[in-house]
């Protein structure tokens, strides 16, 4: 569907769908700046429901037309309501645009357990695309706050309804100790004990299998690594390819990287046949 230049008075932007703690003044006007130069951004996401168009994704290119005072914004467009533009922007720059810090992370996790509470923890962690782990913590912290309500039953990816409790803390960890708190953006907290509750709707093993994933595709702190009993070398391979993938091409320090890079390879492997 090609994108649509859509009048800035159209696109409602106070529907509950920013998912931000708050917009960057700095991030507005140097996208302002740069759109005043001819620049071209990306086209914001909206959904239109016949009669409003919700934004999803964008508000930060939004504001900065609007500041340079740009009658029009280039979107695209596609069919749904609030809830549809609110479940696209729970994950929304999670990889790219203005990155989310751990409190942005936190927000979108409180949005989506304040409208989902009987969806289990694994189900909103991938529409926020954070660790089933923050979710757990969060559901636990909005509970005790009495902001939101225990559900009897949560549903599951699969479509099926399982027992809901809060499970323990798990062995070895404390909130303070949380990842998030460290600058981790919200993921480990995984108990190496077996039979761990885990969270709702998910098993320790199924909560690492999921972090592994996260940390797999860059959307978690690598680190967490080591403290998942079922990471393995292919986990650390894809790991560490992901990361490399995100190296400038013109790093003037590039080539000794990769070389120094390939000599810790030639040198792991020499040990290994030995």
């Amino acid at each position: 569907m090609p994108a649509q230049d859509l009048f800035l008075e159209l696109i409602n932007i106070n529907g509950g769908t920013q998912a931000r703690v708050q917009t960057t003044d700095d991030a507005i006007e140097s996208y302002a700046d740069e759109m005043s130069q001819g620049a071209v951004f990306p086209p914001i996401v909206v959904y239109y429901d016949g009669a409003t168009y919700w934004l999803a994704d964008g508000f930060h290119r939004f504001l900065a037309a609007r500041r340079i005072e740009r009658p029009t914004i280039s979107a695209d467009v596609f069919p749904g309501g609030r809830t549809d533009a609110l479940r696209h922007a729970l994950g929304a720059n999670a990889t790219n645009g203005v990155y989310r810090n751990n409190a942005d992370k936190r927000k979108a996790v409180a949005i989506a357990l304040e409208e989902w509470p009987d969806r289990a923890n694994p189900v909103l962690a991938e529409l926020c695309r954070v660790s089933s782990d923050l979710v757990r913590r969060c559901r636990m912290e909005l509970v005790q706050s009495g902001k939101i309500q225990q559900p009897g039953t949560v549903t599951g990816r699969d479509g099926k309804d399982y027992p809901a409790q809060i499970e323990r803390q798990p062995r070895g960890r404390t909130e303070g100790a949380s990842s998030d708190a460290a600058g981790g953006g919200g993921g480990g907290g995984f108990s190496k004990g077996k039979g761990d509750g885990g969270a709702l709707g998910g098993t320790s093993i199924e909560l690492e299998h999921e972090a592994r994933a996260m940390i797999r595709k860059g959307e978690m702190n690598p680190f967490e690594l080591p403290t998942l009993v079922t990471s393995n070398a292919d986990d650390y391979a894809a790991t560490v390819i992901t990361l490399l993938g995100t190296m400038r091409p013109d790093d003037p320090k590039r080539t000794n990287g990769l070389l120094r890079i390939k000599q810790w390879v030639d040198k792991a492997l020499g040990s290994g046949e030995g």
